[in-house]
């Protein structure tokens, strides 16, 4: 698996690079490690250099700093992830971080891009960075949105629906693969569609009564049907594995579910079966990367 880290220092990247060890990602991955050097635009459109004017020896000596700041960072860090035995390359690139590391996913074909909460220049207030925010939703590949260091993951919740990004997730996951340790807890959640519809093409009270109740038993049988499934791949991969069927709001009922499980992860895909095909981001996948306590990952698809 090839894996990309940004990382700019701040303590959200560090979180990105505790999630190698939280994660138990094994000696097979290919890790890079990437810092993009921002270009610091000021009030007009203007760049630090552009202000500085005609003083070359000012602009290489900014220029020799930055690096040398970002060299440093990149090899501490690189030095920890090599010490559990995985290959490990840096990489340092200017301009926009967010272009840069949508950047580097494309080119060097990244399975995941780890990316921290926050970077240094977002406010605290921010549910979301917005580096994070554009990766997630431009990234070509799988992101991980790390929120906290902690060093272990006890516990997965995987929201499934049956479309083909769920079963993505589940595959990706048995591919990374999980730390044995980790208990899987699947949920799939039923909205409330079919008995609006019921109830507002029908005027027979008594028979929209009957209808809902049997949309809803045959909805419950298949969501059933749905979790055990995915339930099955993973207890037959090891995992301790439990199951939720909920009904609600989606993105409502698996925010609920996960704090109360307390999970360190939510692994969820990047649409699921009311996502516009046009759409890069479900507003699932969205809600849940921007409210949820634990790191979210969102699995995209291998192209072909």
């Amino acid at each position: 698996m090839k894996i990309l880290i940004a990382v700019d220092g701040s303590r959200y990247s560090e979180a990105a690079v505790n999630s190698i060890k939280a994660l138990r990602i094994g000696k097979d991955a290919e890790v890079t490690l990437l810092t993009v050097i921002p270009d610091h635009v000021f009030p007009g459109g203007r760049t630090l250099a552009e202000l500085l004017g005609r003083s070359t020896a000012l602009r290489r000596q900014l220029r020799r700093v930055e690096e040398e700041e970002a060299s440093e960072l990149l090899t501490g860090l690189s030095k920890r992830i090599a010490g559990r035995g995985v290959k490990v390359e840096t990489v340092i690139r200017r301009g926009s971080p967010a272009d840069g590391i949508i950047k580097a996913c494309r080119s060097i074909g990244v399975d995941m891009v780890l990316v921290g909460l926050k970077g240094t220049s977002d406010a605290r207030e921010f549910l979301l960075g917005g580096v994070a925010h554009k990766v997630i939703k431009y990234a070509p590949c799988s992101v991980l949105v790390a929120k906290d260091d902690g060093e272990a993951v006890d516990r997965v919740m995987v929201p499934v629906d049956g479309s083909r990004y769920s079963d993505e997730v589940v595959r990706f996951l048995l591919r990374m693969p999980l730390p044995r340790q980790a208990e899987v807890i699947v949920v799939t959640v039923l909205q409330p569609f079919a008995a609006a519809l019921v109830k507002a093409y029908t005027g027979d009270l008594e028979g929209s009564r009957q209808i809902i109740a049997e949309l809803r038993e045959a909805e419950e049988e298949a969501a059933a049907r749905l979790v055990a499934e995915a339930e099955g791949r993973f207890r037959n991969a090891g995992y301790k594995v439990s199951g939720i069927v909920a009904r609600g709001d989606p993105s409502q009922e698996i925010l609920r579910h996960a704090a109360e499980r307390e999970v360190d992860l939510i692994a969820l895909g990047a649409k699921g079966l009311t996502g516009v095909r046009g759409f890069l981001l479900g507003s699932v996948a969205q809600r849940v990367a921007r409210h949820a306590r634990p790191s979210v990952l969102i699995v995209r698809p291998p192209r072909r």
